[in-house]
């Protein structure tokens, strides 16, 4: 018998099998990449909200341990994922300006916000120049992911297929599926909860995002972020991720031209420069209606557990969240209440 089955293996699933790895627990990983939403988020970390220059939810103090784990994983494989790249936010006006003064002298904030800068980005025009933001970054999670798959494939610990929920049997100790028993199953599956009957009631909205792979001459070696982020693709040497498109309405993970024409608007108001369009990339964000992760176990199965709603900064969040929910199944640790799914009545 298996201590956990984890069905999905975004950035969630992924953290949550790395701490069962850590405690040697066994585990079996069902995945069918049906959801794309970690692989297009382009791996920033940033604990800063870059729109109102005010911190994201316990950013700042997740932020380090988050690093750690992708640091060891980094150790274990001998390859980099962790890539420390500073942001530079485009500056609009001499308000703006003030208001990044005002905002870098705040606690937390002093610690990730660097003075104004004037200095000159090819293919960029910035007057009033830039606010910089230390201590951020890119995770190569698609590398990380793909790497982490191959080692579950070679221990046989992964089976690339989509879940039945039909064939789960639930009894007082254990879930049994398709002849594998585990003490517990966890629930990673992105947008892909709507369609779990134990889970769909929980309010995870999905918000599609959309994002370019453009091919340039020019050299940034920084995330610039304006109307849209221009990100270093840390695979490929003038290759940038440009992002990201946010639509309520539809769920499909196919890219659209809509989208495509709107992100290149957004960016030829901000790079001059000639580029090429080598990519296009969609999927859904599991977003949740208060912007808080989504954790716990079932109210009448307590074998159970769902890890979702982990938003935009996915990065941060989800190996603090996914040792909230191993401290609270294996040691009986209360979750914080801010991402207890009992939140909502549930």
């Amino acid at each position: 018998m298996y201590h956990y089955i984890i069905v999905g293996f975004g950035i969630g699933g992924f953290s949550f099998s790395q701490l069962l790895e850590e405690n040697r627990r066994n585990f079996i990983v069902f995945d069918n990449n049906s959801q794309q939403s970690t692989r297009i988020a382009g791996g920033m970390y940033n604990p800063i909200i870059l729109k109102r220059f005010t911190p994201a939810w316990k950013a700042a103090e997740m932020l380090p341990y988050a690093l750690l784990q992708f640091q060891k994983f980094e150790h274990k494989f001998q390859k980099k994922y962790v890539f420390p790249i500073n942001i530079y936010r485009k500056l609009a006006s001499v308000e703006e300006q003030n208001n990044w003064a005002v905002a870098s002298d705040k606690p937390v904030m002093r610690d990730f916000m660097l003075p104004v800068s004037f200095e000159k980005i090819e293919g960029i025009e910035s007057p009033y120049g830039f606010g910089i933001l230390k201590k951020t970054g890119i995770v190569n999670v698609s590398q990380l992911l793909d790497d982490a798959k191959k080692e579950l494939k070679r221990k046989k610990l992964l089976i690339e297929e989509g879940f039945q929920y039909k064939n789960l049997n639930i009894y007082p100790d254990y879930v049994e599926y398709q002849g594998i028993k585990a003490r517990c199953i966890i629930f990673a599956e992105g947008y892909g909860l709507k369609k779990n009957p134990y889970f769909n009631s929980l309010p995870l909205m999905g918000t599609k995002g959309e994002m370019l792979l453009i091919k340039t001459e020019a050299q940034i070696p920084y995330i610039v972020k304006s109307n849209v982020f221009l990100a270093p693709d840390v695979n490929k040497k003038g290759q940038y991720y440009v992002g990201a498109t946010y639509n309520w309405e539809d769920k499909s993970n196919i890219p659209t031209q809509e989208a495509k024409e709107h992100l290149e608007n957004k960016l030829q108001r901000l790079f001059n420069k000639d580029y090429k369009v080598v990519l296009q990339k969609a999927g859904i964000r599991p977003t949740v209606k208060d912007r808080r992760p989504l954790v716990g176990t079932h109210p009448d199965f307590k074998n159970l557990a769902v890890l979702n709603g982990l938003g935009t900064r996915g990065v941060i969040l989800a190996p603090n969240i996914a040792k909230d929910l191993y401290n609270y199944l294996e040691f009986d640790q209360k979750l914080p209440p801010e991402i207890d799914i009992k939140r909502f009545g549930i």
